[in-house]
């Protein structure tokens, strides 16, 4: 399983989102010059003890299954047509992923009438794609392979 090169890229992948749970994706800053960082779930509010200011559960729900669904595919090696499948459905996700980031935080932007400065962390799943991609296609030489050895018994 690990000595697949495939392997290799979907634990790039569940690396670099998992890292997504971890560090704020964007700082936003209202004209009082108060920032506020906006994470996985949300923007948290600057008091503690106080409710969230933004809740952003469709970001943090994608996010889980995005790192449930990279590792039901590592840990279906046998099956290499449906890795192929999850990780085109996880491609998929990341892209809507970016998507819903970028249109929560711009949302908060007009809302708060803030600016807003994004983190390194949001290109993770642009990173992530590149490298489902790669593993889509070493799957494909493994079944390739396979099946030729499968027409010369």
């Amino acid at each position: 399983m690990i000595q697949r090169i495939q392997t290799l890229f979907l634990l790039g992948v569940l690396i670099l989102i998992s890292l997504m749970f971890f560090f704020p994706l964007a700082e936003l800053i209202d004209p009082a010059n108060i920032s506020y960082s906006f994470i996985y779930r949300g923007i948290p509010s600057v008091i503690e003890g106080e409710p969230m200011l933004f809740k952003a559960y469709p970001v943090a729900i994608l996010l889980t299954i995005i790192v449930l669904n990279v590792l039901v595919t590592i840990f279906s090696y046998k099956k290499r047509i449906r890795q192929i499948r999850l990780t085109v459905f996880n491609i998929f996700c990341m892209l809507g992923m970016m998507g819903l980031v970028y249109y929560s935080i711009n949302s908060q932007v007009e809302e708060m009438n803030a600016i807003a400065n994004y983190s390194i962390i949001n290109a993770f799943p642009l990173v992530g794609v590149v490298l489902s991609y790669l593993a889509i296609r070493h799957i494909g030489k493994d079944e390739a392979m396979i099946r030729s050895m499968d027409r010369i018994r």
